[in-house]
């Protein structure tokens, strides 16, 4: 299936156990993914407590061990990647938006966002929200889909992108304000605030004051 069949759909929320019991589809061309009954998801969110963690003296290979409750994973990063894991420490909750891959036996994942969890209650929630879901994995925002998403991000990445770039350009300290960002685009009120939901939610964004926005450092 080609990316045009797919609207772009933000990460899963899952358990790790299920993560680790799904069956696993590798893609010689294209992106692995999980499958979940008929759904097949290649990007997931988890909130876990990192037990473990590595950072070579090179600083070019780490990794993190997270416990969710329900089974522990390993979290992968090479080069320019491994200052996402070099933050948290052992006994940190964090929230991890990332893909799944295999090598040889292991399952891991990598990391695409981070952050550390400072509100404990934000941890029992996520779980809440599995626990009631009859379903394995839950959307984090509900859209419509022309096909079973594997994740794949089509042509509003490029506006994702270049809303991030006209928040850090335009940020003065307090943030970018929604007007500016839609003045920018020229595209509809409805459209813009779509994907800046989006945003949010992905953790790659956050609002400090109503309709301003700043880019999340994690």
């Amino acid at each position: 299936m080609s990316e045009e069949q797919f609207k772009r759909l933000t990460a899963f929320k899952t358990r790790i156990v299920d993560v680790m019991n799904a069956n696993f589809v590798a893609q010689k061309e294209g992106i692995d993914y999980l499958e979940f009954d008929k759904l097949r998801v290649s990007r997931i969110r988890i909130i876990a407590t990192v037990v473990n963690k590595r950072v070579n003296e090179e600083r070019s290979y780490a990794y993190l061990v997270l416990d969710d409750g329900t089974e522990t994973i390993r979290v992968k990063a090479w080069k320019e990647d491994v200052e996402k894991l070099e933050k948290p420490l052992i006994g940190d909750i964090i929230e991890l938006i990332g893909r799944v891959r295999e090598w040889e036996t292991e399952r891991y994942l990598t990391c695409e966002t981070l952050k550390i969890v400072k509100n404990p209650n934000h941890w029992l929630y996520h779980k809440v929200e599995l626990l009631l879901t009859k379903e394995k994995v839950q959307r984090i925002e509900e859209k419509e889909e022309t096909g079973i998403s594997t994740g794949v991000e089509a042509k509003k990445e490029d506006i994702e992108e270049t809303i991030l770039k006209i928040i850090k350009t335009n940020d003065m300290g307090k943030g970018t304000a929604l007007k500016l960002i839609i003045k920018e685009l020229g595209l509809s009120n409805k459209k813009v605030e779509n994907v800046l939901k989006t945003l949010l939610i992905d953790g790659l964004i956050y609002e400090p004051t109503k309709h301003n926005y700043r880019i999340l450092e994690v």
